[in-house]
């Protein structure tokens, strides 16, 4: 009796054992399949991501492409040539891409502020003037000014004083490569810089601002006496005829419209701003560059960003 009693309680004891054991083991299988299913997942969110980054790019290569063949078809850069539409979302198998290439000399350039002559001038005239017609206070100019021009200077210029010869400047290399750069300068609102992207930018060499591209905010801070109907009227002519020379814009003009110093101003442009959106699966990449093109050489890109 004590000997039964003993093996069947052994044999109890077995069959727990045996069955902890098969639990333990389907722990681990689904532990071991739970991994292996977030390596696959990883494994494949990283080739989307790869393949994203990859298309990216190649969107930066392709609006290469499209400037250099502009360049071949015409002397003047205006809004109704190839470059100037954007490509719209492209459907690609588990994935997409869309761009555009913007004229960035339709935008006020920072780096001609630095400069002592008639363009710096006028570029500082221009900008005050644009800030004004923004509601941005004449702070923020200070501050800009101050983010690229020499430090160890005590006076900067103001919007009071805007005609005035600016201090020396820093060296190319230390100043702004991009607009956005500027919202962590001191004194600069980070709010104000977003709001006045679409108007300004850093360039690294002087540039005249192309009448035939800029938006109508920027025409009206750069022409005298530019507002209401005149604005309207001047971007209607435009787009139904570029202008093909300054002397073509100037005899264009509404009547009350003059320009200042036609120097600062031209009907082509060198640099341009490309942003390319590519997606695959659940990925998305985004690539942004400027574009240098000197003459019809393959454009050079000046900085390009991934993200």
């Amino acid at each position: 009796m004590v000997r039964t009693a003993l093996r069947i309680r052994s044999r109890g004891a077995a069959l727990v054992l045996a069955m902890l054991i098969a639990a333990f083991a389907a722990v681990v299988a689904v532990a071991v399949a739970a991994e292996q299913q977030r390596w696959f997942s990883d494994v494949a969110n990283r080739r989307d991501q790869v393949q994203a980054q990859a298309l990216a790019l190649a969107g930066i290569q392709w609006a290469r492409q499209i400037l250099q063949d502009d360049a071949r078809s015409g002397t003047i850069d205006h809004l109704g040539e190839a470059w100037a539409f954007p490509l719209p979302r492209t459907p690609l198998e588990n994935g997409s891409i869309e761009g555009s290439i913007e004229d960035a000399q339709g935008r006020f350039n920072i780096g001609n502020l630095v400069k002592v002559d008639a363009l710096g001038k006028e570029e500082r005239a221009r900008l005050g003037r644009l800030f004004a017609a923004r509601g941005i206070t004449p702070r923020m100019f200070d501050a800009i000014m101050a983010s690229v021009m020499e430090p160890a200077v005590p006076a900067i210029e103001s919007t009071k004083s805007i005609g005035a010869a600016p201090p020396v400047a820093l060296p190319p290399n230390l100043r702004p490569v991009r607009w956005a750069e500027l919202s962590a300068a001191r004194g600069v609102n980070a709010r104000d810089v977003t709001q006045l992207t679409p108007f300004v930018v850093a360039l690294p060499n002087t540039t005249v601002l192309n009448v035939n591209t800029a938006r109508p905010e920027v025409l009206a801070a750069a022409i005298t006496g530019l507002t209401g109907d005149g604005l309207v009227a001047l971007v209607a002519e435009r787009a139904r005829k570029p202008y093909a020379t300054l002397a073509d814009f100037r005899a264009r003009l509404p009547e009350g419209a003059s320009v200042p110093d036609e120097t600062t101003l031209g009907v082509a442009s060198s640099y341009f701003l490309v942003s390319v959106r590519a997606r695959q699966g659940d990925t998305v990449a985004q690539a942004r560059a400027l574009l240098r093109r000197d003459g019809r050489e393959w454009p050079l890109v000046v900085w390009q960003t991934l993200e």
